[in-house]
């Protein structure tokens, strides 16, 4: 628990992009343009603190600097079970990012996939920390500068759509901000809830639930804890399925609330946490023993089963090393490393069940452009027959499950117009779309909702290529007369 019940003032919120990356307006949208890639990784993936000196950015106790590097890779989730997936650093869930309130938080993220990606950050910070509109491109770098707040277990994830997806792949973490007067004692733990289904990432009922990214691995790996120890767990539920209740067996335990350190604790025997939201569980044994802890209802039956191992410590136990009795005792790191051996992150490994070759309509996404897909495979992009003959039109649709769907593209997918002519785009999807030219600058939209419509007049002759940034399997062209 809090060492003060001191109520958390809202933070002032100073923003600064980094200038190495370069933002360039269009209608709107930022476009983001390629930095420095290789000086950026030289920045520590698990983050690096630094004094900060900068006395404009008011309440700021030090710079936090972290580098996110997008990457698809294959990863098992369950034992013989290898399946695609999308990271941020190669894992599911990718790093835990701790700040402490007030501090400075400075985030790399570098898009090394064939897709648009990027980071949401749940918090206090303006719009361009936000991650929805600045889309990071294909091979592009994008930084987020702001001041950690409110202190809690807080989360990040993509959010480009169909942002179920994009989060069921694996692009989320845990972001946990500690308040500046500090916490008791306690051996703390993160807890990220998942899930994926090798046939369809969109279904209501996915197959497999489990905690950071791997089916019931604290069942082989139980959490260690010492009798009489205060156990801290920062849960945050990235699942997309109904708010299941956490539940800890042979205690009633302390929950705060959406996991902020403000909200005043409750005694709970089960604690409910909704897609998206988060808690700060603490708990104690006087026994020792085996005391289960899961997501009560279906999750338990499909990947969350685990327990807590609770032993005596020795009497020569070192304080804040063995027992946190005055010091705490960080777990973090031991479930990072965890997690990486059992995932057996290769990028050139091949699915067990190849979600993308299924059929489900789906399917995991390839690389625009005919090149290879995302684990070097050549891409299975079906082409509707005559899509490549130019129709004359000056209409074009983005079809209903396009989306999620890398058969699918703009219909048709190759018009021809007189010059002079207004082409219009319809989104007949169920979420967003962009419509960009692939030559920069010529045209570009904002994001296109449903039933939404973007037009653009083509003056000159020529052949206009152009895709979706959000789902870039989507190509079309625009043949002027």
């Amino acid at each position: 628990m809090k060492t003060t019940t001191k109520k958390f003032p809202m933070m002032t919120l100073a923003v600064a992009v980094a200038a190495s990356i370069a933002l360039t307006g269009v209608s709107g949208y930022f476009v983001l343009q390629p930095g420095n890639s290789e000086e950026i990784l030289q920045n520590s993936a698990q983050g690096k603190g630094t004094a900060d000196d900068d006395t404009s950015r008011g309440d700021a106790q030090k710079t936090v600097e972290y580098t996110l590097v997008g990457e698809n890779t294959t990863l098992e989730i369950a034992p013989g079970v290898r399946v695609e997936a999308w990271t941020y650093n190669g894992t599911i869930p990718g790093p835990v990012l701790r700040a402490t309130e007030g501090d400075r938080v400075v985030l790399h993220f570098i898009n090394k996939t064939p897709m648009s990606h990027t980071i949401h950050l749940h918090g206090d910070h303006d719009e361009k920390d936000d991650g929805v509109f600045q889309v990071v491109k294909p091979g592009e770098t994008y930084t987020y500068d702001f001041i950690a707040g409110p202190p809690g277990a807080l989360m990040y994830h993509c959010h480009v759509m169909p942002v179920t997806q994009h989060i069921r792949m694996g692009l989320y973490g845990a972001l946990i901000v500690d308040p500046k007067e500090g916490l008791s004692p306690a051996r703390e733990y993160v807890l990220v809830a998942g899930e994926y289904d090798t046939k369809d990432q969109v279904t209501n009922n996915p197959e497999y639930v489990f905690f950071n990214g791997y089916a019931d691995q604290y069942w082989d790996h139980p959490l260690e804890v010492k009798t009489n120890e205060t156990v801290r767990v920062y849960y945050v539920n990235m699942g997309a399925s109904p708010a299941y209740g956490f539940h800890i067996h042979g205690t009633i335990f302390d929950a705060y609330a959406s996991g902020i350190w403000e909200n005043t604790p409750m005694k709970v025997q089960t604690w409910e946490v909704a897609a998206g939201n988060g808690a700060i569980f603490e708990a104690k044994w006087p026994w020792e023993g085996r005391y289960l802890f899961h997501l009560h209802g279906l999750p338990e039956e499909k990947g969350t089963m685990a327990y807590f191992n609770v032993t005596n410590a020795p009497t020569s136990a070192v304080d804040g090393v063995d027992i946190a009795k005055t010091k705490s005792i960080n777990m973090i790191g031991w479930q990072e490393d965890l997690a990486r051996k059992l995932q057996k992150q290769d990028a050139s490994g091949t699915p067990s069940v190849d979600a993308s070759l299924s059929e489900s309509p789906h399917g995991g996404h390839q690389m625009m452009d005919g090149v290879n897909g995302n684990n070097g495979k050549e891409a299975n992009k079906k082409v509707e027959a005559g899509s490549a003959v130019p129709v004359q039109t000056n209409t074009v649709v983005m079809p209903k499950g396009a989306a999620a769907d890398d058969s699918k593209s703009f219909e048709p997918s190759s018009i021809t117009v007189n010059a002079g002519t207004t082409v219009t785009w319809r989104n007949d999807d169920n979420t967003f779309h962009i419509v960009a030219s692939k030559a920069e600058g010529v045209f570009a939209s904002d994001l296109i909702s449903q039933k939404k419509t973007f037009e653009h007049t083509f003056a000159e002759q020529g052949t206009y290529d152009y895709y979706c940034s959000l789902h870039p399997w989507m190509t079309g062209t625009v043949n002027v007369k």
